[in-house]
């Protein structure tokens, strides 16, 4: 019956989850509705700025929020509001050192002119302070409200976007949508600002600032897990990168339109599945064996393993009821579509075995097998995109996220046995 019991624990878990996967709905609908409304070459160039957002948005971040949940771990709430303040102003210096290598992915890659890449500048900062919301949201219920604030603003623009695809007869441009991006990332941002002061209860500074301490202290305590973090989204994101760099802005469009829906998914089972389990994880790696937890993962895998088939299913099964309208209206590839979700089956079966490693602390293990994996996918991607195309792009993905979970799952197995014989 214990099982039964709803918990406040399990309430404020449900909380997140419902919340999140609202957010990720609106912020994928914004994002698809644009993709598959504009042009197919603006399409190219909306999703590869995208991608960089996304990119130099975690970059800026440089992985903080794990540092600070170690250090505030038990702490009083002020405390935790005081490494929140001191984190602010490192990611003050991270926008004033990584936004001139933004500006110049942007221009390289989606060939966009002035307008666009200040609108650029402000949604990429937006957003980074938006993912803030819920990382901390995940450490203290208390930020729970920022995140009603972020589902608000993407609730808006996906609202927008419908409205000036379908009911407007205007149809959409680039410009249109990056404009509507960024006042939307301007207001989301004044709104958090607002609500953060009048709730904070920040402890007051042990010590004077430090730049070696308050900035470059900060880059020290986060960069093995900012390694490990980076590694992890190049390796998911980096054909699109590929794609971009190697070919016409028509075949980017034609690519994102497949790689967004598969992304979708992505961001889903980490809401549902990857990130509701590990504070769980972190937890019985404290007291139980390799084999225990490795068991516990491969469970928690087992379940994720139904949605793959169902949204596969689904996009043949809207391709068949229009008579493949669907399929030509937006010129999508089925076949594509399957070989990329195969990618991300064999993906979060990598993550939660890494999973297994982190919990033992043992992030080294993981970078040095993720940096196998991305070096030997680089080569591969390379070569097969430019022989191949989409098909070799998505193909690469697949063979580089088998690659990663082979050699984490030989690496949990190694380190299981290591394990057994010194007990």
């Amino acid at each position: 019956m214990d099982g039964l019991v709803i918990t406040g624990q399990r309430l404020r878990d449900l909380y997140l989850v419902v919340v999140k996967l609202a957010d990720v709905a609106a912020r994928a609908g914004f994002v698809l509705a644009a993709t598959y409304a504009l042009p197919i070459s603006q399409a190219g160039q909306f999703g590869l700025i995208v991608t960089l957002v996304g990119l130099f948005a975690f970059a800026f971040n440089f992985e903080r929020h794990i540092d600070i949940q170690r250090r505030t771990a038990g702490e009083p709430g002020e405390i935790f509001d005081r490494f929140v303040t001191s984190a602010l102003g490192f990611f003050a210096f991270n926008w004033a050192l990584m936004t001139p290598l933004f500006l110049v992915a942007v221009i390289a890659l989606a060939h966009v002119g002035p307008p666009l890449l200040i609108m650029a500048v402000v949604v990429v900062i937006g957003e980074h302070l938006s993912n803030q919301a819920y990382q901390y949201a995940l450490i203290s219920p208390r930020y729970y409200p920022l995140l009603l604030v972020v589902l608000a603003k993407n609730a808006v623009l996906v609202a927008v976007i419908f409205y000036q695809a379908l009911l407007s007869g205007a149809g959409l441009d680039l410009g249109f949508v990056m404009l509507v991006w960024a006042i939307g990332a301007v207001a989301c941002t004044g709104s958090l600002a607002v609500m953060w002061l009048r709730f904070r209860r920040s402890a007051p500074r042990e010590k004077p600032f430090h730049f070696a301490v308050d900035i470059l202290g900060q880059h020290r305590a986060s960069a093995v897990h900012f390694a490990l973090g980076l590694i992890a989204i190049l390796i998911l994101q980096y054909d699109r990168l590929a794609v971009g760099a190697l070919m016409p802005l028509d075949q980017v469009g034609l690519y994102f339109r497949h790689t967004l829906l598969v992304s979708l998914a992505y961001q889903a089972f980490n809401v549902i599945s990857y990130n509701r389990i590990v504070p769980s994880v972190f937890a019985e790696a404290k007291r139980r064996d390799f084999g225990f937890l490795h068991r516990r993962v491969l469970r928690e895998y087992l379940k994720t393993l139904v949605g793959a088939p169902l949204l596969l299913a689904g996009a043949w099964a809207a391709n068949a009821v229009t008579g493949g309208v669907y399929a030509e209206r937006f010129q999508l590839s089925l076949w594509l579509m399957a070989i990329m979700i195969a990618g991300f089956m064999l993906r979060a079966a990598a993550d939660f075995h890494a999973l297994v490693l982190n919990g033992r602390h043992r992030e080294k293990d993981v970078l040095r097998q993720q940096t196998v994996a991305f070096a030997v996918g680089a080569v591969l991607l390379g070569l097969l995109t430019w022989r191949f195309g989409v098909y070799g792009a998505a193909s690469a993905g697949v063979m580089t996220s088998g690659l990663y979970l082979f050699l984490v799952w030989r690496c949990v197995r190694k380190a299981g046995r290591e394990e057994a014989v010194a007990a």
